[in-house]
Protein backbone atom coordinates (compact mmCIF):
# COMPACT_ATOMS: atom_id res chain seq x y z
CA UNK A 1 0.00 0.00 0.00
CA UNK A 2 1.15 3.56 -0.69
CA UNK A 3 3.15 5.72 1.94
CA UNK A 4 0.09 7.96 2.39
CA UNK A 5 -3.06 6.67 1.28
CA UNK A 6 -6.41 8.47 -0.03
CA UNK A 7 -9.33 6.91 0.51
CA UNK A 8 -12.79 7.29 -1.45
CA UNK A 9 -16.01 6.40 0.68
CA UNK A 10 -18.25 5.20 -2.23
CA UNK A 11 -20.69 2.47 -3.37
CA UNK A 12 -18.85 -0.64 -4.23
CA UNK A 13 -21.20 0.07 -7.55
CA UNK A 14 -19.65 3.91 -7.96
CA UNK A 15 -18.16 3.57 -11.10
CA UNK A 16 -17.06 6.99 -11.41
CA UNK A 17 -15.54 5.83 -7.72
CA UNK A 18 -13.81 3.08 -9.30
CA UNK A 19 -12.78 4.52 -12.04
CA UNK A 20 -10.82 7.09 -10.10
CA UNK A 21 -9.25 4.71 -7.64
CA UNK A 22 -7.94 2.58 -10.29
CA UNK A 23 -6.38 6.00 -12.59
CA UNK A 24 -4.78 7.25 -9.25
CA UNK A 25 -3.78 3.55 -7.66
CA UNK A 26 -0.09 4.38 -8.20
CA UNK A 27 -0.63 7.57 -6.09
CA UNK A 28 -2.24 6.12 -3.31
CA UNK A 29 -6.06 5.98 -3.87
CA UNK A 30 -7.88 3.57 -2.33
CA UNK A 31 -12.03 2.55 -2.49
CA UNK A 32 -13.43 2.60 1.49
CA UNK A 33 -17.20 0.44 0.86
CA UNK A 34 -19.81 0.52 3.62
CA UNK A 35 -19.24 -2.83 3.88
CA UNK A 36 -15.50 -2.74 4.93
CA UNK A 37 -16.58 -1.13 8.41
CA UNK A 38 -17.48 -4.74 9.40
CA UNK A 39 -13.46 -5.83 9.39
CA UNK A 40 -11.84 -5.83 12.90
CA UNK A 41 -9.62 -3.46 13.55
CA UNK A 42 -11.47 -0.07 13.30
CA UNK A 43 -11.22 2.74 15.58
CA UNK A 44 -11.95 5.80 16.71
CA UNK A 45 -11.57 7.46 20.46
CA UNK A 46 -13.07 10.39 21.47
CA UNK A 47 -10.71 13.11 22.57
CA UNK A 48 -8.22 11.29 21.15
CA UNK A 49 -8.04 11.14 16.53
CA UNK A 50 -4.68 10.44 16.94
CA UNK A 51 -5.66 6.93 17.97
CA UNK A 52 -7.95 6.34 15.30
CA UNK A 53 -7.50 3.31 12.83
CA UNK A 54 -9.06 2.16 9.56
CA UNK A 55 -8.98 -0.65 7.79
CA UNK A 56 -8.46 -0.32 3.93
CA UNK A 57 -7.79 -3.37 1.74
CA UNK A 58 -7.82 -5.80 4.70
CA UNK A 59 -4.54 -3.65 6.59
CA UNK A 60 -4.82 -1.42 9.55
CA UNK A 61 -4.10 2.03 8.86
CA UNK A 62 -3.64 4.71 11.21
CA UNK A 63 -5.25 7.54 11.05
CA UNK A 64 -1.88 9.93 10.79
CA UNK A 65 -1.23 8.04 7.33
CA UNK A 66 -4.25 9.35 5.57
CA UNK A 67 -3.67 11.51 3.16
CA UNK A 68 -7.04 12.46 2.75
CA UNK A 69 -10.72 11.21 2.31
CA UNK A 70 -13.35 11.78 -0.59
CA UNK A 71 -16.87 10.81 0.33
CA UNK A 72 -19.41 9.86 -2.12
CA UNK A 73 -21.84 8.69 -0.01
CA UNK A 74 -24.76 10.80 2.41
CA UNK A 75 -25.28 7.88 4.07
CA UNK A 76 -24.63 4.07 4.55
CA UNK A 77 -28.02 2.16 3.26
CA UNK A 78 -29.17 -0.92 4.16
CA UNK A 79 -28.72 -2.39 0.41
CA UNK A 80 -25.10 -1.94 1.00
CA UNK A 81 -24.39 -4.25 3.13
CA UNK A 82 -25.89 -7.55 1.66
CA UNK A 83 -23.30 -9.09 4.13
CA UNK A 84 -25.58 -8.14 7.09
CA UNK A 85 -28.86 -10.54 8.14
CA UNK A 86 -31.52 -8.86 6.42
CA UNK A 87 -33.61 -8.20 9.51
CA UNK A 88 -30.59 -5.92 11.23
CA UNK A 89 -29.41 -4.10 8.08
CA UNK A 90 -31.20 -1.14 8.67
CA UNK A 91 -29.69 -1.07 12.37
CA UNK A 92 -26.61 -1.59 11.03
CA UNK A 93 -26.89 0.94 8.69
CA UNK A 94 -27.49 4.02 10.72
CA UNK A 95 -25.10 2.80 13.08
CA UNK A 96 -22.25 2.64 10.45
CA UNK A 97 -23.31 6.12 8.91
CA UNK A 98 -23.30 7.52 12.51
CA UNK A 99 -19.69 6.05 13.00
CA UNK A 100 -18.58 7.15 10.06
CA UNK A 101 -19.73 11.40 10.28
CA UNK A 102 -17.90 11.01 13.77
CA UNK A 103 -14.82 9.51 12.32
CA UNK A 104 -14.73 12.03 9.08
CA UNK A 105 -15.30 14.61 11.41
CA UNK A 106 -12.23 13.85 13.75
CA UNK A 107 -9.82 13.38 11.16
CA UNK A 108 -6.71 15.92 10.80
CA UNK A 109 -6.49 15.15 7.54
CA UNK A 110 -8.40 16.59 4.28
CA UNK A 111 -11.76 15.25 4.01
CA UNK A 112 -13.83 16.24 0.53
CA UNK A 113 -16.37 16.87 1.52
CA UNK A 114 -16.59 16.82 5.66
CA UNK A 115 -19.59 15.61 6.89
CA UNK A 116 -22.65 18.18 7.70
CA UNK A 117 -25.11 16.61 10.12
CA UNK A 118 -27.12 13.95 8.72
CA UNK A 119 -25.06 14.10 5.68
CA UNK A 120 -21.59 12.39 5.23
CA UNK A 121 -20.74 14.24 2.32
CA UNK A 122 -21.08 18.38 2.82
CA UNK A 123 -24.86 19.91 3.47
CA UNK A 124 -27.80 17.69 2.35
CA UNK A 125 -29.61 20.49 0.60
CA UNK A 126 -32.49 20.35 -1.43
CA UNK A 127 -33.00 22.26 -4.41
CA UNK A 128 -35.40 25.13 -2.60
CA UNK A 129 -32.70 25.64 0.05
CA UNK A 130 -29.78 25.26 -2.87
CA UNK A 131 -31.70 27.92 -5.28
CA UNK A 132 -32.39 30.33 -1.01
CA UNK A 133 -28.57 30.14 -1.09
CA UNK A 134 -27.39 31.38 -4.26
CA UNK A 135 -30.22 34.39 -3.97
CA UNK A 136 -28.85 35.12 -0.45
CA UNK A 137 -25.26 35.20 -2.25
CA UNK A 138 -27.26 37.95 -5.04
CA UNK A 139 -26.75 35.05 -7.36
CA UNK A 140 -29.39 34.78 -10.07
CA UNK A 141 -31.54 31.63 -9.98
CA UNK A 142 -34.48 29.67 -11.77
CA UNK A 143 -37.45 29.67 -9.79
CA UNK A 144 -38.38 26.32 -8.31
CA UNK A 145 -41.85 25.56 -7.62
CA UNK A 146 -42.99 22.37 -6.19
CA UNK A 147 -46.86 21.00 -6.06
CA UNK A 148 -47.59 18.17 -3.74
CA UNK A 149 -50.81 16.52 -3.57
CA UNK A 150 -52.58 15.37 0.09
CA UNK A 151 -50.39 12.12 1.08
CA UNK A 152 -47.81 12.74 -1.23
CA UNK A 153 -43.98 13.07 -0.42
CA UNK A 154 -41.20 15.56 -0.97
CA UNK A 155 -39.21 14.86 -4.59
CA UNK A 156 -35.47 14.01 -2.98
CA UNK A 157 -33.69 14.13 -6.75
CA UNK A 158 -33.48 17.47 -8.92
CA UNK A 159 -32.92 16.83 -12.41
CA UNK A 160 -31.30 19.09 -14.07
CA UNK A 161 -32.64 19.96 -17.62
CA UNK A 162 -30.64 19.34 -20.84
CA UNK A 163 -28.52 22.55 -22.21
CA UNK A 164 -27.02 23.67 -18.69
CA UNK A 165 -23.63 24.65 -18.42
CA UNK A 166 -21.41 23.21 -15.64
CA UNK A 167 -18.99 24.41 -14.27
CA UNK A 168 -17.12 21.85 -11.23
CA UNK A 169 -15.15 23.54 -8.13
CA UNK A 170 -12.37 21.42 -7.15
CA UNK A 171 -10.44 23.38 -3.91
CA UNK A 172 -8.59 25.89 -5.61
CA UNK A 173 -9.38 25.15 -9.24
CA UNK A 174 -12.62 26.00 -11.37
CA UNK A 175 -13.68 23.80 -14.87
CA UNK A 176 -15.71 24.74 -17.44
CA UNK A 177 -16.20 26.82 -20.25
CA UNK A 178 -18.82 30.12 -19.46
CA UNK A 179 -19.08 33.33 -18.75
CA UNK A 180 -16.06 34.29 -15.89
CA UNK A 181 -19.17 36.06 -13.65
CA UNK A 182 -20.66 32.14 -13.71
CA UNK A 183 -17.25 31.21 -12.13
CA UNK A 184 -17.03 33.24 -9.48
CA UNK A 185 -21.11 32.32 -8.80
CA UNK A 186 -19.59 28.66 -8.93
CA UNK A 187 -17.14 29.71 -6.20
CA UNK A 188 -18.88 31.25 -3.84
CA UNK A 189 -21.81 28.91 -3.50
CA UNK A 190 -18.93 26.37 -2.43
CA UNK A 191 -17.37 28.38 -0.16
CA UNK A 192 -20.70 29.42 1.33
CA UNK A 193 -21.72 25.64 1.65
CA UNK A 194 -18.25 24.76 2.83
CA UNK A 195 -17.73 22.10 -0.01
CA UNK A 196 -14.66 21.54 -1.53
CA UNK A 197 -16.07 19.58 -4.14
CA UNK A 198 -18.84 20.80 -6.29
CA UNK A 199 -20.50 20.60 -9.83
CA UNK A 200 -22.74 24.04 -10.26
CA UNK A 201 -24.80 23.90 -12.93
CA UNK A 202 -26.32 27.50 -14.86
CA UNK A 203 -29.24 27.62 -17.46
CA UNK A 204 -26.94 29.79 -20.10
CA UNK A 205 -22.89 30.31 -20.67
CA UNK A 206 -23.05 34.02 -20.61
CA UNK A 207 -22.92 36.74 -17.63
CA UNK A 208 -26.98 37.21 -16.93
CA UNK A 209 -27.32 33.32 -16.53
CA UNK A 210 -29.61 32.16 -13.91
CA UNK A 211 -28.29 29.11 -11.37
CA UNK A 212 -30.16 25.81 -11.98
CA UNK A 213 -28.75 23.38 -9.53
CA UNK A 214 -25.84 21.74 -7.38
CA UNK A 215 -24.10 18.41 -8.10
CA UNK A 216 -21.94 17.14 -4.51
CA UNK A 217 -20.49 14.77 -6.32
CA UNK A 218 -18.18 15.96 -9.49
CA UNK A 219 -17.79 13.38 -11.92
CA UNK A 220 -14.35 11.62 -10.30
CA UNK A 221 -14.01 9.35 -13.52
CA UNK A 222 -13.43 12.59 -15.65
CA UNK A 223 -9.50 12.69 -15.79
CA UNK A 224 -9.39 16.72 -15.23
CA UNK A 225 -11.58 16.39 -12.29
CA UNK A 226 -9.55 13.77 -10.70
CA UNK A 227 -6.30 14.97 -11.77
CA UNK A 228 -7.50 18.55 -10.48
CA UNK A 229 -9.07 16.30 -7.27
CA UNK A 230 -5.24 15.02 -6.87
CA UNK A 231 -3.57 18.27 -7.24
CA UNK A 232 -5.50 20.21 -4.08
CA UNK A 233 -3.96 17.41 -1.72
CA UNK A 234 -1.34 17.42 -0.01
Amino acid sequence: MAERPLLVLADAQDVAAQAFVMRHHKDGARLLKPSDLSLAGWCHRVGDPAASVAVVDGLALPASMIRGVVTRLSAVAPTQLPHVAEADRGYVASEMTAFLGAWLSALACPVVNRPRVPSLSGPAWCQQQWTKRALDLDVPAVPVRRELRAGSTMPTQHTVPAGCVRFDVIGPTILGDGHPRLRSHARRLADSAGMALLGVYFDADDRDACFVGADPWPDLSDEAIGNALMECLP
